[in-house]
Parts: structure tokens; C-alpha cells; sequence
């Protein structure tokens, strides 16, 4: 008697697929910080501000990393977040460079939008001595060249770290 093997699922299938099911549901339960952070990321806009402050979709587990590591390094920064989707949803820019254009460099809102441009194109949040790394290769700099350039992973090239002279660090090709 010949079965027809293409209208029929196999049990080993059938135990995959149940699997996976199981375990996609669990992930919420076993992650509760997960599904919080995926809460917060809905409800404070970050992700269409971001949108589009960069010009472009952006990624909510990026934008989760970004969200948590500007609130990290200012605790205003919800605040600010807030005040600046305001503005975006009062005065519905066509795009990026006429909000920045409407308003000077000194204005709190600009400011803001300038923190979170930074992020997204740099992949590092903070200044001076508190920097913060969130993305390498994933910055938006590196998106124009991404096609024909691989990401540099090298850092400032070989024994740039060593320092050569009290205040001086090593350039390429110089030994420590």
C-alpha cells in the first residue's frame, strides 16, 4: 500500500513543530525583562523617533540598547524623548533636515535629536571618558560603504594601544 508522504506530516515534524511552539511561549515567561523592555520600547516612541531622526527603519532590539543606555546616561532623557515627539507630531516635518533646519542648536529639543542621531550613526552613546558601546558594525556610518567596504575591526591599527611615550600612543606601523 504506497502512502502519499506529501499530505501526511511525520511525527519527528509534528514533536519539531511542538517544540518550538513550547519554547517560542515560554520565552516571555522565562524572560520577563525581555517583554517589559518590548512594553517600554511601544510606549515611549523611541523607535518611530528614531525612524525618523536617521531616515530610515531602525531595529527594536537596537533600539532597545540605545533607549536603555541614553536613559543610563541621562536620566532626563525619557523626559526629553517625550517633549521632542511632541514637537514631531505637532509639526509633522516632511523630513529630518527640515526639523533641524526650524529650530537653532541651542533649543532642547534639537539637542535631543542630535543624542539620538549620534547614536544610531556612531553606535556609541556618552561623551568624554563615559562612552558607551552599543553597535559596531550595525552603526549607520558604516551603512553608505557597506556593499563595497568591510567594517573595519582592527581598531586604530597594529600596537595603536601601546603607549610608546608617557602621553604619546603608538601610531600604525610604530612599535611600542
Amino acid at each position: 500500500m504506497a502512502h502519499n508522504s506529501t499530505s501526511r506530516i511525520s511525527r519527528r515534524r509534528l514533536l519539531q513543530g511542538m517544540g518550538i511552539l513550547s519554547l517560542g511561549a515560554m520565552c516571555n515567561s522565562l524572560f520577563p525583562a525581555r517583554a517589559l523592555a518590548a512594553e517600554q520600547m511601544a510606549n515611549n516612541a523611541f523607535l518611530e523617533v528614531s525612524a525618523f531622526l536617521v531616515s530610515r527603519p531602525v531595529g527594536p532590539i537596537l533600539g532597545q540598547r540605545y533607549f536603555s543606555a541614553l536613559a543610563r546616561h541621562d536620566a532626563q532623557f525619557p523626559q526629553k524623548l517625550n517633549s521632542l515627539h511632541t514637537l514631531l507630531q505637532q509639526h509633522t516635518f516632511p523630513h529630518v533636515d527640515d526639523f533641524l533646519a526650524a529650530f537653532s542648536a541651542d533649543n532642547a529639543d534639537w539637542q535631543t535629536a542630535k543624542t539620538v542621531i549620534s547614536a544610531w550613526y556612531t553606535g556609541v552613546v556618552g561623551t568624554g571618558s563615559d562612552l558607551e558601546l552599543i553597535a559596531y558594525a550595525d552603526a549607520l556610518m558604516y551603512l553608505p560603504t557597506r556593499d563595497i567596504l568591510v567594517v573595519p575591526t582592527y581598531g586604530g591599527g597594529p600596537f595603536y594601544w601601546a603607549v610608546t611615550q608617557p602621553g604619546k600612543v603608538a601610531t600604525t606601523g610604530e612599535s611600542a
